[in-house]
């Protein structure tokens, strides 16, 4: 007895050191992510400490409400996250303070730096570069869920006015998206759920481009900075590389942000006469702006090249209808937000990429394309290979072809939606179709086989 009345001291303080460790369990934070630019992903997420380590999550059985039932079995093989937790946090804490990883779906990998306490939770979240780009702020709530039974009917109207064809909404994959998306808006319980649930049932639909955005702000068309070209720069949309005494190699990330790095790059490529070969690489380049299109398409293009036809909801049309669709008027906008503007007011409008009067690359073009070789780059890879204007070499392109525009359905809630409908000139709808290369490989082994190609035709 005298023993356990000695120890007794050691036994409180450790069972005192063990509840304050484990009050963290059920801290519940009414949250806010902030990565910027009108970025704010409003959410949940519970906080555990014990032993000098925490671990932030989002709630639990995400994938249930996002899923339904395939979400169990997802779990059996290992493809939904555990317990249905989509979004962590976690490393050491010391004292209020603390350091680690976060998982965040949209953005990827940070590292995480803040501080918590009873009644709030703060913290930033950094890049690999070391650099903040976002915050995270939350307070303590008995809350854990947002009603967004208000934005189905919103959203539904949005698209319904705008969408390019009413047509597309007549389907049977349409109704049931509806349904899903109804169910989704009644279960989703934050942001994150509602961001990745409504953009898996869209990628079910027969069309593409239709995307919930959480942004505060309508997103702009921004030039990138006027910089002098620099190879293997991993910061740039825009990578040149020399192959060899004859091959020019350009690999472009994007058209969305890549008009002055073109308009830099493919004059200096033009200029130089040994170069008889021009590799472009599109592979993983999603598309973007019209800005970056045309700037690309200046400096290849030897004559006018007809690109296709854009009809959009204020045209009656059934499939392609080459008499009606030659007389839309042709259009060459000067930058993303003139052409939108176009589809929004007008029955449609015919592209053409016109006749450059400065010089342009003649020699030999090839094209690389892969599986998220997608959007703007699917016409100008099609255009160029139905001329035989280039060799297009790799995998066939993703198949997301039609022209789409961003309208804000309540606050920050956005709607990326397809405006205009797309045929090429001959006739050919690319959307969920994509674009065969002349010659298919791997993806992997693309820059090989075209390079193979090329010495293959060496004297």
């Amino acid at each position: 007895m005298l023993r356990f009345l000695k120890t007794l001291p050691a036994v409180l303080a450790f069972l005192l050191l063990f509840i304050c460790n484990h009050s963290w369990a059920q801290t519940h934070y009414k949250s806010e992510i902030d990565f910027g630019n009108g970025m704010i992903i409003s959410t949940f997420l519970d906080i555990k400490m014990a032993n000098g380590q925490f671990k932030i999550t989002s709630p639990k059985n995400a994938d249930l409400r996002m899923m339904g039932g395939k979400a169990r079995l997802g779990r059996i093989m290992g493809k939904s996250p555990k317990k249905g937790i989509i979004f962590t946090i976690k490393g050491s804490a010391k004292k209020d303070s603390l350091f680690g990883d976060a998982k965040i779906p949209m953005v990827g990998k940070l590292k995480f730096k803040g501080i918590v306490r009873q009644e709030m939770l703060s913290g930033e979240f950094i890049n690999t570069d070391g650099i903040s780009i976002g915050t995270l702020s939350g307070l303590s709530s008995a809350e854990d869920k947002i009603d967004y039974r208000w934005l189905y009917p919103q959203m539904l109207k949005v698209i319904q006015d705008n969408i390019y064809s009413k047509d597309a909404l007549q389907t049977q994959a349409w109704k049931k998206f509806e349904k899903d998306m109804e169910q989704l808006c009644q279960e989703a319980h934050d942001d994150i759920e509602m961001f990745i649930g409504f953009n898996m049932l869209a990628q079910k639909l027969p069309f593409s481009h239709l995307t919930l955005a959480i942004q505060q702000n309508l997103p702009e068309e921004k030039p990138s900075e006027h910089q002098e070209p620099e190879q293997n720069n991993p910061s740039k949309n825009v990578i040149f590389e020399k192959k060899n005494s004859t091959t020019a190699y350009l690999q472009i990330k994007n058209f969305s942000n890549t008009t002055d790095e073109l308009n830099q790059i493919l004059p200096t490529i033009v200029a130089n006469p040994a170069y008889k070969n021009l590799i472009i690489d599109l592979r993983n380049n999603g598309g973007g702006g019209i800005s970056a299109a045309f700037a690309f398409a200046q400096y290849i293009v030897t004559d006018d090249l007809e690109v296709g036809y854009f009809p959009t909801n204020k045209l009656k049309y059934s499939g392609f209808q080459r008499e009606l669709f030659n007389q839309l008027p042709e259009l060459q906008p000067k930058n993303t937000e003139e052409f939108g503007n176009e589809l929004k007011t007008t029955p449609g409008v015919k592209l053409i990429f016109k006749k450059p009067t400065h010089p342009v690359f003649t020699g030999n073009l090839y094209v690389l394309t892969n599986g998220h070789t997608a959007s703007t780059c699917e016409p100008i890879v099609y255009a160029l290979k139905s001329r035989k204007k280039a060799t297009i070499v790799g995998a066939k392109t993703y198949g997301g072809m039609l022209a789409a525009s961003p309208f804000v359905v309540s606050g920050k809630y956005m709607l990326l939606l397809p405006i205009g409908d797309f045929y090429t000139h001959d006739g050919v709808r690319l959307d969920r179709v994509g674009v065969v290369p002349d010659v298919v490989v791997d993806a992997e082994e693309a820059l090989d086989k075209a390079l193979e190609l090329i010495n293959a035709k060496q004297p």
